[in-house]
């Protein structure tokens, strides 16, 4: 009962000392260390990307030099600049070849033939030589064509040939002496002559596979520069 008429308390506010919150309660976490804005813009910009890196490792180009291409024929002497003969030259060889390629065939055939009929070995070795004659000729031919060239220069001219005993001739304009053209039965079905000049020191030269214009041209240049050189001698 002394307690129910007891008068309400007053609620008394607490000094302001003891509402405050403790410093490290109060400022949080610490503060991240600020950072350029430039230096972050750096970062998240994506740089540019190099094609070595966007191809993929078997795509990448190799580091070794590439191989220099080298010809079936090879270097030749005295092959730089120099003009070809015409292509047709090398059937026409071939046909004009037919008999030498029937005379090896039939050497060959009879030695095998008395070879087994006699039993003379020794004749197996004799064919060996016509065999390696047509062999030669039929595979050789071709190259032989595209080894021969020709060079009108200046003050002389230049004719090459040979495979593989290569032989280059320079013959000054003022030392030929006559320039002939000829053509057989089968250089004449190709429209091919092939000409012929001869000097003072030698029998001369003669370049064959020539288209019949090419000739025309060739004797007639060959004539007139002659003919100049011996005059202004």
């Amino acid at each position: 009962m002394d307690a129910m008429n007891q008068p309400p308390r007053e609620f008394v506010e607490p000094p302001e000392s003891q509402l405050q919150v403790p410093v490290e309660t109060q400022r949080g976490p610490a503060p991240m260390p600020r950072v350029s804005e430039r230096r972050l813009e750096a970062a998240q910009k994506p740089g540019p990307r190099s094609e070595s890196s966007d191809r993929e490792p078997s795509d990448r180009e190799p580091s070794d030099p590439p191989v220099p291409i080298v010809t079936d024929d090879g270097p030749r002497i005295g092959a730089s600049g120099l003009k070809p003969v015409s292509p047709k030259l090398i059937p026409a060889r071939y046909i004009a070849g037919i008999p030498g390629y029937v005379t090896g065939v039939l050497m060959i055939a009879a030695c095998l033939v008395l070879w087994w009929w006699q039993g003379w070995w020794w004749l197996g070795l004799v064919a060996v030589i016509p065999a390696i004659t047509v062999v030669q000729g039929l595979l050789f031919t071709p190259r032989r064509v595209r080894a021969i060239g020709y060079l009108d220069g200046e003050d002389e001219l230049i004719v090459a040939s040979g495979l593989m005993f290569r032989n280059v001739v320079t013959v000054p304009y003022g030392r030929i002496q006559s320039v002939k053209i000829d053509e057989g039965p089968v250089d004449r079905s190709y429209g091919l002559a092939k000409i012929s000049f001869t000097t003072a020191a030698d029998a001369g030269e003669t370049l064959p596979g020539l288209p019949k214009e090419e000739a025309e041209r060739l004797r007639e240049l060959l004539t007139r520069r002659g003919i100049d050189t011996m005059a202004a001698l």
